[in-house]
């Protein structure tokens, strides 16, 4: 079986050594990383898969990856034919669509489209109609359930993200128990709109007066996902947004508030504040998350979740406390600050079951080697979890019905139409509200 993976890395990585990023990883952001160690994994097991990585710009790779550096999708896929490979696993991004379209399943070469983010409702028709693309891939079940009654969900699937590896040794560790651990409070991401650090900047100074001795530290800025962003006087974020929120960590002066610690960009040495962290904030908005790695790496730290209810958050938080609507995260953060209870081994189980490396990997060779060559979905059809999330019922209703009545997914459109129409408003809602 010949995969391939194909990524628009940029110019700063050329010469990154990836040789061992199942143990040491120099990348930062979620996604590539993500898609350079499941491409290791699979070129080092013993499982009948050649892997080639299609890359902008060069990196090193163990042996056992082919890497070539190309200039589009298309040469990618056109090498993808030369080279005899059957899938090319891409990213879900909208640039990709006419290079898709246009190349269908020409030489037998067939998509995998990988979907960090959510799929509009318009797109997912495409993906539906394309036979270039074999299956849309979820990162969680959440996400795939919320496409339940299209007719794309036909050739949807769901293989939860992985976490870095060694996260997974710290129940040896000696942890302090969360009951017993200082009021610290840590974000972790990118400083971006869409990750929704302004909630949390705005619920900071409600917190400390409930809890006056509470820390917050910002573990990450707006240059994660990009050099060329050009940060504000506190090099936090672009500098627009920046404004948009500093008033609520500064005092009169416009001195950062005692309270506040902003770390900036960090590797590993993250780490050593997520130990000693109580309540972890990973994107308090919830409006773009599908998965949310730092949510699982603070939990194993054994730190416990306060955000909001989520498709990302339903499937990767074990222990916290999610809520319905962005204003309430200062009482949340605040309960959560004074808990005490202590669940880690239980916590730590549930996310080795789902989310270790072993457990992840074996899914992708499932997908590859079998799943898509016999036209069976990887995941069975289980029943809702959350079904009063998104419509999701009564989205269940209309897929049961379309399948008796195919004529059906041709007239009625999917409730995701609406869904996703109203997540629209209210992001726009969100926008002026807290960032006025």
């Amino acid at each position: 079986m010949n995969v391939g993976f194909f990524f628009e890395n940029g110019s700063s990585d050329e010469g990154m050594d990836l040789r061992h990023i199942d143990t040491v990883c120099p990348i930062k952001a979620g996604t590539p990383y993500l898609f350079f160690l499941i491409a290791h994994l699979l070129a080092v097991r013993d499982n009948g898969i050649s892997v080639t990585l299609f890359l902008w710009h060069r990196m090193v790779f163990n042996d056992a990856i082919r890497v070539e550096c190309v200039g589009s999708l298309s040469e990618a896929h056109h090498l993808c034919a030369q080279l005899g490979i059957n899938c090319l696993v891409v990213k879900h991004s909208d640039c990709y669509w006419e290079t898709i379209k246009q190349t269908r399943a020409e030489a037998g070469v067939r998509y995998i489209v990988w979907c960090h983010n959510f799929v509009s409702f318009w797109r997912l028709r495409d993906y539906a109609k394309c036979d270039a693309v074999a299956r849309l891939i979820c990162v969680g079940r959440e996400q795939a359930d919320i496409y339940r009654d299209h007719r794309a969900f036909r050739k949807t699937d769901w293989i939860y993200n992985t976490v870095d590896n060694s996260l997974f040794k710290a129940s040896g560790k000696n942890l302090t128990p969360v009951s017993r651990r200082k009021h610290i409070v840590t974000y972790v991401g990118a400083v971006i709109p869409g990750k929704g650090f302004h909630v949390l900047a705005k619920a900071w100074p409600e917190v400390l007066k409930a809890v006056p001795d509470a820390q917050l530290y910002v573990i990450g800025n707006g240059k994660l996902y990009g050099d060329d962003v050009v940060l504000g006087d506190y090099g936090l974020a672009e500098k627009s947004y920046e404004k948009r929120f500093m008033k609520y960590l500064t005092d009169d002066s416009g001195r950062l508030l005692p309270s506040v610690h902003l770390m900036g960009l960090m590797g590993r040495e993250k780490y050593s504040i997520l130990e000693q962290t109580k309540v972890g904030v990973p994107n308090p908005s919830g409006l773009t998350e599908t998965f949310c790695n730092s949510a699982v790496e603070m939990q194993l730290m054994g730190a416990v979740i306060a955000s909001r209810r989520c498709t990302g958050y339903m499937d990767t938080v074990e222990t916290g406390k999610l809520i319905d609507s962005p204003r309430r995260l200062a009482s949340c953060i605040t309960d959560c600050l004074l808990a005490s209870d202590d669940n880690y081994r239980e916590t730590f189980q549930a996310l080795e079951d789902k989310f270790s490396p072993e457990t992840v990997i074996l899914q992708w060779e499932e997908l590859l080697l079998h799943s898509i060559a016999q036209g069976k979905r990887l995941q069975p059809l289980l029943p809702l979890v959350h079904p009063d999330y998104e419509l999701k019922k009564y989205k269940e209703y209309l897929r049961k019905a379309k399948e008796q009545h195919p004529w059906l997914y041709t007239v009625l459109p999917s409730l995701g139409f609406f869904t996703e129409l109203w997540k629209k408003i209210k992001w726009a809602v969100w926008k002026y509200t807290y960032l006025k």
